[in-house]
């Protein structure tokens, strides 16, 4: 909440949950000047006092609007595809300054950075004023005067400096007003120009600085916004969720109490039903990857597990039958051969066992040969022109070439934001990939564009064929450069397109599209004529020149789901269903195939069939994942490392559509051992994304395309993310929820009176450059407690992402022991946080990683106690899968949650918000067989729950040691 105080002393303006409010200056009744669709923020007032400057995100852009002080004669004043932010009203009421990342224009540096330019209200014109390399931001004008205080995020002497904006060019000499590392913000000049207040965020403690001095608590949480100078000797600013005036010499604060009334009507929602109780062949929907042969006649993918051939026009045949992954087929330029990343057990040396390597496959002899031996997953595999190399990426973000007959691996790029799958120049020499190309570096959002990689020591090159328009989703949505050279294709705006380009890939012409339905994973043929793409579950090849399909494909490939029979019976010693506040002693729980038939005390005559005893340990609910982000680098074990952990159920909030089916088709079907499955696709995104896979959207109607892949694709429920404008969200949510389908973002306001029906993160990434949930210093105030626990909107905190789990990795650090840390995951995982924690961690480092993690788990409790829906989800892999989510649960009991409490956040109340709450999230007759065993008792000591002896998951009973071995080399016989 930024508040700003009239020239004329009489009204105050703040910015709460995104709308603009006025009020007497006094303090009192707030009254909404601005609708909650803007995203109204930073208001700044005209001299006269008769409008108000402000930022709003009515667009993918934010835009500097004015309006009267009554709220009419809306206006936007600047627009286009740039974000302007943080407006200033100039002294003499002409003009408003504002930061932007508008690349530059007379002064020609500062490309890629925020700058401060001025708008002249009364012709439109603008004009840059500072043009550093580094961030310029939060402009503020001095009285009676043409010079702006500014801040500068400069690696040298950062901190608040000041430009006279009258200059230009070379005379437009900057000066150093106050020099302050970490996180600045907001300068003032007060009225006689002397002195600069301003706020500063660091070592978990806020500032406000009047010169170099701070007047703030020391406990006091300042908020990141220009403090306002009542007089010489006073200031009005926000901190702690209220307004405050202090005086400017220091001294005690004085809160300005008013009130803000928000009151709105979320529409009924039930979301569908899903059956749990399929049988029989189901058609595969997770077709993962599809390439076409040089000649055009053959598709290759993977699916269900597997590597599967098809020739155009049959039936398609499995290359491998394994529990193994397997994904990424890549056709040799001769069609003889097939590279393709698995996690197969290693050949020769044997280095590189259980993680994704390349291999490559003789198509006629079915040979295969392992080409890559690393301990870092090899993904994506492209062959050059001539077949003697191999493009591949790394989990690092790096692109390797690796030679086909040596095996020898060279460095083509260092580090990109996750790349799509690179494609070669037709002379070997280039590579082009899909990469994020930011606005600025304050900012991580920007779109995706054609990154040209040179391989014979020449400079990257960018070629944006579409300004301001993501060309692919990265992942492998193209770019894909034709065999000949003449043309590249790539999927924008959702459909498949082709633009001309030269020899060195520079564009030529405007990408046309050449489909008219949603597509995919784009290939040539072998004579730059056809194109090959994927469109929901089915594959079209296309006539580039004519746009015409001419093979429309369907694989008719088919699924099998595993059944369950016969009766198993747990013996459990101690017995939590879920739904009590209390355990139980000596029950037996009687499974009939994958269903629970009855939970009632122990009988030896209920000891029928096959009997589980955990006469000795406690019987839990098996727990849900409510966010988490499934990775193929991971392999096989990715399954296994979940149920290890007793996690038997998953909700993944953003993936690629084909991959997650292929996760779902392959763990329900046991081709693959792993949790049940909820899912979505990509999450629906404005025209900035950053996430690869992210659907960038504007208003050339590719929502509609996005809406019917959802409905088609069967999502469980769909995620916006940030950057998604709030009438579109608004829309969105409308039409999810016709469909069935619930709705999270990490929006709270006005999502939540929209109907929105979760909330991802109490931080989390925000448009605004800070969060409207949680301050700098992690607190949550109450606009956001109300709003949660009065809509029962469900809050999945992710407080392990935000130090949590750091947290309690110092207080203790022995899970990097655990056999399963050692068994299941890459090596790196355990290396990264020995390394951390190889010195104890002193009492200091505790306390200071406990102070921005204990308001977060104040708020969890808040939510809770107050009648609110907590679902404990983790954002994984950033933390280990698995063993985050029971770390999540441990920050909750810190916090002062019952283990009861704690307990239903990841069983009974994840379950419901899953729209599963008649089949999940407790041991009820009727209900799943989803069950954990614990060594423990975790309703006394939650971290108990790391003690997991078993685990039963769809009837289907998993022992620890057995979830600690790779498979063996089985057949999978669930597809045909």
């Amino acid at each position: 909440m930024a508040a700003a105080l009239s020239p004329d002393g009489r009204t105050i303006a703040i910015d709460l949950l995104g709308t603009l409010w006025t009020m007497p200056a006094g303090g009192g009744v707030a009254k909404p000047i601005t609708d909650i669709s803007m995203d109204a923020r930073q208001p700044s007032w005209s001299p006269d006092s008769t409008r108000l400057a402000f930022q709003a995100y009515r667009s993918s852009t934010w835009q500097i609007w004015t309006i009267k002080a009554d709220g009419t004669d809306l206006r936007a004043v600047t627009s286009g595809p740039y974000d302007d932010r943080e407006p200033s009203w100039s002294p003499d009421g002409q003009r408003i300054a504002f930061a932007s990342d508008r690349p530059s224009t007379t002064l020609g540096t500062g490309s890629g950075s925020y700058d401060i330019w001025v708008l002249t209200l009364a012709t439109g014109e603008v004009k840059q004023v500072t043009a550093d390399p580094s961030n310029e931001f939060h402009p503020s004008w001095r009285s009676g005067s043409t010079e702006i205080a500014f801040v500068s995020d400069r690696r040298e002497k950062p901190g608040v400096y000041a430009v006279n904006a009258a200059a230009s060019g070379s005379t437009a000499t900057e000066r150093l007003v106050a020099a302050s590392d970490g996180a600045v913000a907001g300068p003032s000049f007060s009225p006689d120009g002397s002195s600069v207040a301003y706020n500063v965020l660091a070592g978990g403690r806020t500032s406000l600085m009047v010169g170099d001095r701070n007047i703030a608590d020391a406990d006091e949480d300042v908020f990141p916004f220009r403090p306002q100078w009542v007089s010489q000797n006073q200031l009005l600013y926000t901190a702690d969720g209220t307004i405050k005036k202090r005086p400017a010499a220091g001294g005690a604060a004085q809160v300005v109490e008013f009130t803000a009334d928000v009151s709105f009507t979320r529409p009924a929602f039930t979301p569908k039903r899903r059956s749990f109780d399929v049988s029989g062949p189901q058609p595969v929907r997770g077709i993962m990857h599809p390439v076409v042969s040089p000649d055009g006649t053959q598709v290759a993918f993977a699916a269900v597990g597997d590597l599967w051939t098809m020739t155009i026009g049959g039936s398609p045949k499995p290359l491998t039958h394994d529990a193994w992954v397997e994904t990424d087929p890549a056709w040799s330029p001769d069609g003889a051969s097939l590279a393709y990343s698995s996690d197969r057990p290693s050949t020769g040396l044997g280095a590189g066992d259980g993680f994704m390597n390349l291999w490559v496959r003789d198509v006629q002899s079915g040979a295969d040969r392992q080409l890559t031996r690393g301990t870092a997953a090899a993904m994506q595999a492209s062959w050059s022109p001539d077949g003697s190399r191999i493009a591949f990426s790394d989990p690092e973000g790096q692109i390797q070439i690796v030679d086909v007959k040596s095996g020898a691996i060279k460095r083509a790029h260092d580090h990109l934001n996750e790349a799509g799958r690179a494609s070669w120049s037709p002379d070997g020499n280039a590579l082009v990939v899909s990469s994020l190309k930011v606005y600025s570096t304050r900012f991580r959002e920007g779109t995706n564009q054609v990154l040209r990689i040179s391989l014979d020591g020449q400079p990257d090159r960018w070629f944006d064929p579409m300004p301001h328009k993501s060309i692919g989703m990265r992942e492998d949505y193209g770019p894909v450069w034709s065999p000949d050279g003449t043309q590249m294709a790539a999927i924008i705006d959702g459909l498949l397109a082709v633009w001309p380009v030269a020899r060195d890939g520079m564009p030529r012409g405007s990408p046309r599209p050449v489909s008219t339905e949603l597509a995919g994973s784009p290939t040539w043929t072998g004579d730059s004529r056809r194109i090959l793409y994927q469109s929901g579950t089915r594959l079209k090849l296309v006539d580039v020149a004519s746009a015409r399909v001419v093979q429309d494909i369907d694989p008719h490939l088919t699924w099998t789901p595993a059944s369950r029979s016969g009766t198993k019976t747990i013996h459990a010693g101690r017995f939590w269903n879920g739904r009590t506040d209390a355990i139980q002693s000596n029950i037996d729980i009687v499974v009939d195939g994958h269903r629970i038939k009855s939970v009632e005390p122990h009988r030896d005559a209920l000891h029928a069939g096959t009997v589980v005893d955990a006469s000795n340990e406690t019987v839990i609910p098996g727990l849900i994942e409510i966010h988490t982000h499934l990775n193929k680098e991971f392999g096989e074990a990715l399954g296994r490392e979940f149920l290890a952990w007793g996690i038997t159920t998953v909700r993944n909030p953003a993936t690629n559509t084909y991959e997650t089916w292929e996760n779902r088709e392959a763990f329900e079907s046991d081709v693959r051992i792993g949790p049940r499955l909820f899912t979505t696709g990509p999450p629906f995104d404005g025209t900035r994304i950053y996430y690869p896979g992210g659907t960038s959207l504007d208003d050339t109607g590719q929502l509609p395309l996005a809406l019917q892949r959802a409905k088609d694709a069967d999502f469980d429920f769909i995620k916006t993310y940030v950057r998604l404008p709030d009438l579109m969200q608004k829309r969105i949510i409308e039409e999810a929820h016709r469909m069935g389908m619930p709705v999270t973002s990490h929006e709270l306001y006005p999502a939540v009176a929209y109907g929105a029906d979760g909330v991802e993160h109490i931080r989390g990434t925000s448009r605004r450059g800070y969060s409207p949930k949680i301050s700098g210093l992690s607190r949550s105030y109450r606009d956001v407690i109300d709003l949660l626990t009065a809509s029962k909107m469900t809050l999945t905190p992710t407080i392990g992402i935000q130090g949590g789990f750091r947290l309690q990795t110092l207080r203790d650090a022995s899970w990097i022991d655990d056999p399963r840390i050692q068994k299941l995951y890459p090596p790196s995982v355990g290396q990264r946080w020995r390394e951390q924690t190889r010195t104890p961690a002193s009492p200091e480092t505790i306390e200071q990683a406990a102070r921005l993690v204990t308001p977060q788990e104040r708020t969890v409790y808040q939510v809770v106690k107050g009648g609110g829906r907590v679902t404990a989800g983790t954002d994984a892999p950033i933390n280990p899968y698995g063993l985050s989510l029971l770390m999540e649960l441990e920050n909750y009991a810190s916090g002062g949650l019952t283990p009861v409490e704690v307990l239903r956040t990841a069983t009974t109340v994840s379950a419901e918000a899953l729209g599963a709450g008649a089949d999940l999230g407790s041991i009820e007759p009727g209900k799943l067989a989803d069950l954990v065993v614990i060594d423990g008792n975790p309703l006394a000591n939650i971290k108990d729950l790391r003690r997991v002896k078993r685990v039963m998951k769809d009837g289907q009973v998993f022992e620890l040691d057995a979830l600690l071995r790779r498979p063996a080399a089985a057949t999978s016989p669930a597809a045909r």
